[in-house]
């Protein structure tokens, strides 16, 4: 029990030091504060509670309220700003976690304490037992494994103070690439686009659609929809393309690159983009710099990690690894996790998707086969 505590609290609350970058670079909590973001803002935005994390007098006060309003629109604890930072301070919004980052033994995002995103911002749900907004975020139990859906991350990225520092996840115009890009927007962004160009980007559902992520460093602009992340075993392999066969290596990878992005300013992040797009990798690089010392950001990279005897290997793509046992338990906890129960779907559309499971990936139909019942079942082509 012990040991399968403390794989959960991996999960849900270990940033390797992420807090850094969504802190002091992207300036997320401060953009919050700024754009004075209420409850029922960051619920309709996707974003997940977990009552279990609220103190009691907090628990009597939200059941006060929905007894009076049980939608939260009307309610006054529901639209003050100043309890979207009493959440976020008792942890209670899932995968936003605050570390006592000033040592003071409290925390407390007002007092120099900072947030990072752990595992469970994209892959930890509630039941809805509390409240549940349709096509939104939810109040209740956590559930972890299950993809948040309804997670609006380009939305919540824009509300950040600097959101510019996401510039190698964004949809880009390259000299490298004579300014083509292949995003979803008519054109892509510059190292010299303004703060409000990018956030305009990220807030547009027709670029960055909800419930999706964009993973890749590639200057594409092409978000992914989320994927559940239970039963991991029957998963493999992993990314995008499928083109990572260890689970605790797709993780590394994610913490040191994605959660970190200052880290693709190292000798070891350079030599990956420049593996990954040639000219137009060394590029984004070189424009990130640029956006990084346009926007006061110093003391990079954040995620605490160690070199790797094997840069670039699949262990670890940047060169860097962070705490391999803790990926390991990450690996238990997720393989752990039960698929939910299915529902039935329409049997033709489903039949459709097993067809095109086969055709992009030529496995044989017992693995794209997904019975009836069980239309949430995790083998998916994007992972």
């Amino acid at each position: 029990m012990k040991f399968n505590r403390y794989r959960k609290n991996v999960f849900r609350f270990e940033t390797f030091g992420n807090e850094g970058f969504w802190t002091d670079a992207v300036r997320l909590p401060a953009g919050i504060v700024a754009a004075r973001v209420t409850p029922l803002k960051a619920l309709q935005l996707g974003l997940q509670v977990d009552v279990d994390a609220l103190d009691d007098a907090t628990k009597r006060a939200v059941a006060a309220e929905l007894k009076k309003d049980p939608t939260g629109s009307s309610s006054a604890l529901f639209n003050d700003p100043a309890v979207t930072v009493k959440l976020i301070n008792a942890n209670a919004v899932a995968g936003m976690v605050v570390k006592d980052s000033n040592g003071d033994g409290k925390l407390d995002v007002a007092g120099r304490d900072k947030v990072g995103a752990s595992c469970s911002l994209c892959h930890t749900i509630t039941d809805g037992s509390i409240l549940n907004l349709p096509g939104a975020g939810s109040i209740g139990k956590r559930i972890d494994g299950p993809a948040n859906h309804n997670i609006n991350l380009g939305s919540i990225f824009a509300t950040a103070d600097n959101s510019r520092t996401l510039y190698p996840v964004l949809q880009l115009s390259l000299t490298a690439n004579k300014g083509k890009t292949l995003g979803r927007a008519p054109k892509g962004l510059t190292e010299d686009s303004t703060e409000a160009e990018v956030d305009a980007y990220l807030s547009n559902p027709q670029y960055y659609p909800v419930g999706m992520f964009d993973d890749t460093f590639d200057g594409n602009g092409d978000p992914m929809h989320n994927t559940p992340f239970f039963r991991q075993d029957l998963a493999a392999p992993f990314g995008s393309e499928g083109a990572i066969a260890r689970l605790d290596n797709f993780n590394n990878l994610v913490f040191t690159g994605l959660f970190d992005q200052t880290n693709l300013t190292t000798p070891g992040g350079r030599a990956f983009l420049r593996k990954l797009g040639g000219p137009a990798g060394e590029e984004i690089v070189d424009d990130y710099i640029k956006v990084l010392a346009a926007t006061n950001v110093t003391g990079y990279p954040y995620v605490k990690a160690v070199p790797h005897p094997q840069p670039g290997s699949e262990d670890a793509p940047l060169g860097i690894r962070v705490d391999s046992q803790k990926l390991l338990d990450l690996n238990a906890y997720v393989v752990s996790l039960p698929a939910p129960k299915g529902v039935r779907g329409d049997g033709k559309m489903i039949s459709r998707g097993r067809d095109l499971c086969r055709a992009i990936t030529g496995w044989p139909r017992s693995r794209c086969a997904l019975p009836l019942s069980r239309p949430n079942h995790p083998r998916s082509v994007l992972n």
